[in-house]
């Protein structure tokens, strides 16, 4: 079998934390130049509304602020102390 042929990723594509980044709508090919995720899971992810996204008539794209918010999403923030319960008194 014959290995799937990718869409071409543009030239100049405008970072999505930039102005111009923003309301760029990127391909999931695109997108996942800076996603830790590739092209099918941010797909297959779309589908199941786990990720925001551009759905262009069943074409899925993904904005410059839904990439950044993505991020935010599976952003692991460090554990803190104000975070901790406290601990149970001894009965």
């Amino acid at each position: 079998m014959a290995p799937r042929k990718l869409p071409p990723v543009r030239e100049n594509l405008p970072a999505p934390s930039s102005p111009e980044g923003e309301l760029f709508h990127y391909q999931p090919t695109e997108a996942e130049i800076w996603l830790p995720f590739a092209a099918r899971k941010l797909c297959l992810m779309a589908f199941a509304r786990e990720i925001p996204h551009v759905n262009n008539g069943n074409k899925i794209w993904f904005s410059g602020l839904n990439i950044r918010e993505i991020t935010e999403q599976f952003t692991v923030r460090p554990f803190t102390k104000a975070d901790a319960k406290p601990a149970r008194a001894a009965a």
